[in-house]
């Protein structure tokens, strides 16, 4: 209740309830995608307090530990903690930041070294702990909900947004691609177009949307590398929550792969790609 600002939850209430609480919330909150993400931005908040209260000698292993990320002390009086570029590039993308403060080209870079301040490192150590724990609670979702949770979890319903309904109208296209493979660019058909369809518009099993792409691909030739591709990108659509582009937009920003369309496609879905 208080990552969804209903109720005001102070540190101090950690001392009244039982340890097993933060297991208990984190089961309700897989239930639902935005309590889930905010949960795991609440918890992302606690993790930066305390890492920002440790000593700052010990912080470089503290995330090591957590996270397998290696710092070290930087020896530029402006910085506080450095690492090379490829070990930043490696964390961050393991862990998909995806805020533009942590895009490499806004990060203190200099002769492959990249620079943080300590209040950079506290920022970076709580959104890495708020991926990792909605990582977390997402894999939650794999297991039978407790029965003892079901009257805690509707006293919550009622007060989360209703979830959005989202028009199909801009993807008819896609169904009718499915029915027409291609022999080029099926590696970008797949995972800008077919995987974010199949697991967030239609609301396919993971299982479900690998067969349906396979069976795509495999009427052109599909070869062992190419089954990796597909599970990898079903799952990164899934944990990303990618959606499709209507047809417009995908010619608009991806000509080159609204190239490769079929005509039957292009022509029967082109007024209703908006």
């Amino acid at each position: 209740m208080g990552a969804i600002k209903r109720q005001r939850y102070e540190r101090h209430m950690s001392e009244l309830i039982e340890f097993s609480s933060f297991f208990v919330s984190a089961l309700i909150a897989s239930q639902d995608q935005f309590l889930g993400q905010k949960f795991a931005e609440m918890e992302g908040i606690y993790a930066k307090d305390y890492f920002a209260a440790e000593r700052s000698q010990d912080k470089p292993a503290i995330i090591r530990e957590c996270f397998e990320i290696r710092f070290s002390r930087s020896e530029v009086p402006s910085y506080a903690y450095s690492m090379p570029v490829v070990e930043y590039l490696r964390g961050s993308t393991k862990f998909e930041l995806r805020s533009q403060r942590w895009k490499l080209v806004n990060r203190p870079l200099a002769d492959g070294i990249v620079y943080f301040t300590e209040n950079d490192l506290n920022d970076f150590f709580g959104d890495l702990s708020e991926k990792m724990i909605y990582g977390g609670v997402k894999n939650l979702r794999k297991i039978t909900f407790p029965k003892q949770l079901v009257a805690v979890r509707e006293e919550i319903v009622p007060y989360l947004p209703p979830p959005k309904t989202r028009s199909t109208r801009g993807y008819l296209y896609i169904e009718e691609l499915l029915k027409h493979p291609v022999a080029d660019g099926r590696h970008r058909l797949t995972w800008l177009v077919l995987a974010p369809y199949l697991v967030n518009v239609k609301n396919l099993e993971e299982n479900d949307a690998v067969d349906r792409i396979r069976a795509f691909v495999a009427a052109k030739g599909e070869t062992s590398s190419m089954k990796r591709f597909i599970e990898y990108n079903v799952k990164r659509a899934k944990r990303n929550g990618l959606m499709p582009p209507t047809l417009s937009k995908l010619k608009a920003e991806h000509p080159d792969i609204y190239s490769l369309l079929p005509r039957e496609v292009v022509q029967r879905y082109k007024l209703v790609g908006s």
